[in-house]
């Protein structure tokens, strides 16, 4: 029987950067790979596996220093993309009391329902709980209270992507480090992925669980902006060399990264 001395990973970026994609895939060839299962909102501190191959999430990333020798697989999107998503689904808006306590009183009756359907069979079994817009809010204001500073909801998207993108790779250990482009991800990457934790898969075998998966998954209202929309601040020029740096033609989206500079 083949021996497989296979390493727990993560995958992490940016919120709206297709973490949830990944472990829908990662899932479909196999593994015990969630999203925002070992690292979730209300996670203060990485305190192992619990049986899972991995985890896909955004929120890994204050404790990506904690995870051992892990190989960590940063997944980039273009900033525009980030704060399109962002803006449209109103992660940083100003948000009442009311709102707030609706939706707390909703999540928490949709978590009721789930619960009556995994003691029942019905579906697979999570400890993930409720996670109504609060946690992630309180989340966020532990461990980026700053940006929540500027004044405008895509200033502050626009200051997460820089922030965040930034955190990944200070807090990972550099021999463990690992980035690709989401724009660029293809049966290719995600099988040099697999080889690199110690799970030889090959392309052809990825490329038919991508195709299971659509590639809209946990597609949301997306934002109409341009880059020229954003304010011209010295955040905005800060975002503009970063980007840049990581292969990125801000004004242009539709531009492969790396493109510019081949």
């Amino acid at each position: 029987m083949e021996q497989l001395d296979l390493k727990p990973f993560v995958v992490t970026g940016c919120a709206r950067s297709g973490t949830t994609y990944m472990a829908a895939v990662l899932s479909g060839l196999g593994l015990r790979f969630g999203h925002e299962v070992i690292f979730g909102p209300r996670t203060r501190g990485f305190d192992g596996w619990y049986g899972q191959h991995g985890d896909s999430s955004w929120l890994a990333a204050p404790f990506l220093d904690q995870v051992g020798d892990a190989p960590v697989f940063h997944q980039l999107r273009h900033p525009l993309k980030v704060v399109r998503s962002l803006v449209g689904v109103r992660f940083f808006a100003d948000r009442g009391p009311a709102f707030l306590h609706g939706d707390d009183l909703y999540t928490r009756a949709k978590w009721g329902v789930r619960e009556r359907l995994m003691a029942t069979g019905h579906v697979e079994r999570s400890d993930k709980g409720p996670r109504p817009h609060k946690v992630y809010r309180e989340y966020v204001a532990t461990y980026a209270p700053e940006l929540w500073d500027p004044p405008t909801e895509p200033e502050r998207a626009l200051l997460y992507w820089l922030t965040w993108t930034r955190k990944v790779i200070a807090t990972a250990r550099p021999e463990n480090y690992t980035a690709h482009h989401i724009e660029l991800l293809d049966e290719h990457v995600i099988a040099d992925l697999l080889a690199r934790v110690g799970l030889p898969v090959p392309p052809q075998h990825v490329a038919l669980a991508m195709a299971k998966v659509p590639k809209d998954t946990n597609t949301r209202k997306v934002a109409a902006l341009d880059w020229s929309d954003l304010p011209d601040t010295p955040l905005r020029r800060e975002a503009e060399e970063y980007a840049a740096e990581l292969g990125y033609v801000v004004t242009d989206p539709s531009v492969r990264p790396g493109a510019a500079a081949s």
